[in-house]
């Protein structure tokens, strides 16, 4: 009987094991699928350059980052990560997270 177990249970027991642990070891790991909303996110960093009239209940500013100047555009859903809409004058540093159409931020936090 130990003969019988040795020769055929053993063996089979360990390819088993050995299949359990390649199986485990190859399998695809899943890759964090990001949302539409959160896909073309960015951040970036620069200075009030005007403020502009307000519309309707979106408020909007220009915001200049190197050579380049954009729109930002917020209302009372953006997210004020440090500073308020109080802080917003010319000349101010703001860091802006938000989405980007052409020129024109679609900001989802504030930071002044």
């Amino acid at each position: 009987m130990k003969n019988l177990l040795t020769r055929w249970a053993l063996p089979v027991a360990l390819v088993f094991a050995t299949l359990g642990v390649n199986i485990t070891l190859s399998a695809p790991v899943n890759a964090v699928e990001k949302s539409h909303s959160t896909m073309g996110v960015k951040t970036w960093h620069g200075k009030v350059d005007k403020l502009n009239a307000s519309m309707g209940t979106t408020e909007s500013f220009s915001l200049s980052v190197g050579m380049k100047i954009y729109t930002v555009h917020y209302d009372s859903m953006t997210h004020w990560v440090m500073g308020s809409k109080k802080n917003l004058k010319k000349g101010a540093l703001v860091t802006v997270t938000g989405t980007l159409s052409g020129t024109t931020i679609t900001a989802a936090k504030l930071s002044a």
